[in-house]
C-alpha cells in the first residue's frame, strides 16, 4: 500500500528541504563521530604517518598553513624547516549561458620557512609565487608563536581567522582542488575567513585526559581605505574558537563579531557563529575522512534586509592506500555546500555539489580531478550575485597536478 506525502510536506519549498537535509547530514555525521570516539584510556596511538613525520604541526593547530615540512636545517639555537607545494591546474567553466572556457595556470606555488626553538618559540613565513604573477600580495602566513606556560601561548602576525573548519584546514591536507562556493562567499566576498593581521591568545587544558583548547583574538579588517574611529571598533574583528578532540575526532565551536567599522560593505554590524566536526576512521589500509560544518550569522553585504544567513557544508573522502608517506593511494571524494542568504526571504538558495578523485603517492604528489555543479535560485539577491562573477549557476571541471616538498 503506498502512502502519499502529507499536504504540509508537499507545500514545503525545495530550498527548505535542501537546507534541512544538509544540516541534518552534518549533525548526523557529528553524532556518528561522537559515537565512535574512543574513551580516554582507549585512545589509539598516533598514526604511522604522524610518527614518521617529526615536523607535523601540533594537534588541532588548524591555523598552520602548509603541507608536510620535510627539510630541517639545524642551527646553533633551534632549527629551520623548509617545505612547500607546487601545482599546475587546468580550469574549465561552463556558465549557465555561454560555452565552456578554459584557463591553464598555477594553482599554488608556495614555499614556507618555519623557525623553532625548543617548544617555546615558532616563527612562520610563507609566500605564494602565484600571487606575485597575478599582482596581489604574495604573503600568506607570517607570524610568531610564543609559549608562555604549559597552558597559555600567544600568536601575532598574519594568519587565518579561526572561523570555518574547512577554511582553517590546510589545502595540502584537504582532498579538494578548491573549497568551492563557501570559500567564495565567506573569504573572497565577505572577508569573514582567510588570513589577516591579528593577535591571538591560546589556551590548552593542562592535565586534561582529552584535548581541550580555546583561541581568542582580534584581526584587522582587510581593504579598509581609511583609519577607523574608536567608536566603530578601530576596524578590528574579534573572534573565538574552542575545540575538543579525542583520538581521531575533533569538535569545534566558533564565533566572530564584525563591528560597523570592520566591514567594507556598509555601516551595519555583523556576526557569525558555527559548529563543526572532523573525524577520521582507519580500516586496514584505507581511511574515511569527513568534515562537516554549519554557520549562521548576519552580513550586510548579502542582502539589504535584516534576516540571518545560514550555510552548511559536508565533505567526505575515502582513501585507499596511503598508510605511510610515499605510499600509492587513490581517494574519491564528494562535497555538498549550501547558502541561504536570508532566512526571511524565499527562493534565494544557492547550492553546490562537488565530486572528484585523487591518485598518487600520499603526501608527496597527487593528480586531482574535481567536477562542480553550482545553482542559484531566481530570488538570489542581486547584492550576492554582484560580489563575484562566479557566484552564479555554472558547471566547472578542474584537473590539477600537485607536488609537496
Amino acid at each position: 500500500m503506498s502512502v502519499s506525502p502529507s499536504p504540509s510536506l508537499r507545500r514545503m519549498p525545495a530550498r527548505i528541504l535542501l537546507v534541512r537535509g544538509l544540516l541534518t547530514g552534518a549533525l548526523l555525521a557529528g553524532a556518528s563521530a561522537l559515537a565512535q570516539a574512543p574513551k580516554p584510556e582507549e585512545a589509539p596511538p598516533p598514526a604511522a604517518e604522524t610518527a614518521a613525520s617529526p615536523t607535523t604541526p601540533e594537534p588541532n593547530d588548524a591555523t598552520e598553513s602548509g603541507g608536510d615540512l620535510t627539510s630541517v636545517l639545524p642551527m646553533r639555537l633551534g632549527s629551520v624547516e623548509v617545505g612547500g607545494r607546487l601545482s599546475l591546474r587546468e580550469t574549465l567553466v561552463k556558465p549557465q549561458v555561454g560555452d565552456w572556457a578554459g584557463d591553464l595556470g598555477l594553482g599554488t606555488a608556495r614555499i614556507e620557512f618555519t623557525y623553532r626553538w625548543k617548544k617555546r618559540v615558532r616563527a612562520v613565513v610563507e609566500f605564494d609565487a602565484q600571487d606575485i604573477q597575478t599582482g596581489s600580495s604574495s604573503l600568506k602566513d607570517a607570524f610568531v608563536w610564543l609559549k608562555a606556560s604549559k597552558a597559555f601561548s600567544f600568536r601575532a602576525g598574519h594568519f587565518k581567522v579561526p572561523l570555518s573548519l574547512i577554511e582553517l584546514e590546510s589545502g595540502a591536507r584537504l582532498p579538494l582542488v578548491r573549497r568551492g562556493l563557501l570559500r567564495d562567499v565567506l573569504d573572497d566576498a565577505l572577508g569573514l575567513s582567510g588570513r589577516r593581521y591579528g593577535a591571538q591568545a591560546e589556551w590548552k587544558c593542562d592535565g586534561c585526559t582529552q584535548d581541550l583548547r580555546v583561541h581568542l583574538g582580534v584581526w584587522q579588517a582587510r581593504e579598509l581605505e581609511d583609519e577607523v574611529a574608536l567608536s566603530k571598533g578601530l576596524g578590528l574583528t574579534p573572534a573565538l574558537r574552542g575545540t575538543w578532540a579525542s583520538g581521531n575526532l575533533e569538535v569545534g565551536v566558533s564565533a566572530l563579531y564584525q563591528p560597523s567599522g570592520a566591514s567594507e560593505f556598509g555601516d551595519r554590524n555583523g556576526w557569525t557563529a558555527g559548529l563543526d566536526v572532523h573525524h577520521e576512521v582507519s580500516l586496514g589500509r584505507s581511511a574515511l575522512r569527513t568534515w562537516s560544518e554549519v554557520l549562521v550569522g548576519k552580513a550586510s553585504a548579502l542582502t539589504t534586509t535584516e534576516g540571518a544567513f545560514l550555510t552548511g557544508r559536508i565533505l567526505a573522502a575515502w582513501r585507499l592506500g596511503g598508510v605511510l608517506r610515499g605510499d600509492a593511494y587513490a581517494e574519491p571524494f564528494v562535497m555538498a555546500s549550501a547558502l541561504e542568504p536570508d532566512l526571511e526571504l524565499d527562493n534565494d538558495l544557492m547550492w553546490e555539489g562537488v565530486g572528484g578523485l585523487n591518485a598518487g603517492q600520499w603526501r608527496l604528489w597527487r593528480l586531482q580531478v574535481q567536477f562542480e555543479v553550482r545553482k542559484k535560485s531566481d530570488g538570489t539577491p542581486a547584492e550576492l550575485s554582484a560580489l563575484k562573477k562566479n557566484l552564479a549557476s555554472r558547471r566547472a571541471l578542474l584537473v590539477q597536478l600537485e607536488v609537496s616538498f
